[in-house]
């Protein structure tokens, strides 16, 4: 059987007279809420430093640059190793060979690619440090077993969950004691807590500080502290104050 559009819509009509009538909904009354960001930092003294230790060497030949510069970075990794660092704190890093071209002399019309006359080779290694309070000794000991490259130093904290911890506790209770104060200040009571989020912790970062580690007289290391921040939002339901 085949419907005009009149015939439809009197389907579709009849279909919704038969549905049961809905009730009116009624705006539902909304939670009075307040809401309150707190900050927190916890400072940290690190215990780790991270510095990359290199050889660069040149030869006429990438043979005699490379021997060379293998016989230096041995000894170098050895000294690292004397110094009670373990294998699995010291890592590749870079790794390069390059020709060495001939200068040209001053008035010569470039007419063709400049000679090679020798080949640059330089070799380094990422070192992680775990006893900070051995790092200017073994930079000096490095140093003298050959290596003439030191770049890169940094520091870290062995144990950053800790700190990330105390700064995530810390912007709670600044969230809490400024949700106190603007209920008081606003004339309303707390409630209830309906919701509590916090940002993840920041990755430390330098703090200038007056601290020094002095592992030797020729190398100074100064590692200064640290500090995470961390930020919290915490959300109560209020109502008026009691007369």
């Amino acid at each position: 059987m085949k419907l005009n559009f009149a015939g439809m819509l009197a389907v579709v009509t009849a279909l919704v007279a038969a549905l049961p009538a809905l009730p009116a909904l009624a705006d539902a009354p909304q939670t009075p809420t307040l809401t309150a960001t707190g900050d927190g930092t916890a400072t940290v003294i690190p215990d780790i430093a991270i510095v990359t230790i290199g050889v660069a060497s040149r030869a006429r030949t990438a043979g005699a640059a490379l021997a060379a510069n293998s016989t230096d970075l041995t000894a170098a990794i050895a000294a690292i190793r004397g110094a009670g660092v373990d294998d699995k704190d010291i890592a590749t890093s870079g790794f390069s060979i390059d020709p060495v071209y001939a200068e040209p002399k001053s008035g010569d019309v470039a007419t063709a690619p400049p000679a090679i006359v020798g080949y640059s080779i330089s070799n380094s290694v990422t070192v992680t440090i775990r006893d900070i309070a051995k790092s200017g000794s073994i930079l000096d000991k490095v140093v003298g077993a050959g290596a003439n490259q030191v770049t890169g130093i940094s520091f870290d904290v062995a144990d950053p969950k800790s700190s990330r911890e105390t700064a995530l506790k810390s912007a709670i209770a600044d969230a809490l004691a400024k949700g106190q104060l603007m209920a008081g200040a606003a004339g309303v009571k707390l409630v209830r807590i309906l919701s509590v989020s916090t940002a993840e912790a920041s990755p430390p970062r330098p703090v200038f500080a007056a601290m020094a580690l002095k592992a030797a007289p020729s190398v100074p290391v100064m590692p200064g502290q640290q500090s995470v921040t961390a930020s919290a939002t915490v959300t109560w339901e209020i109502a008026p104050q009691s007369p």
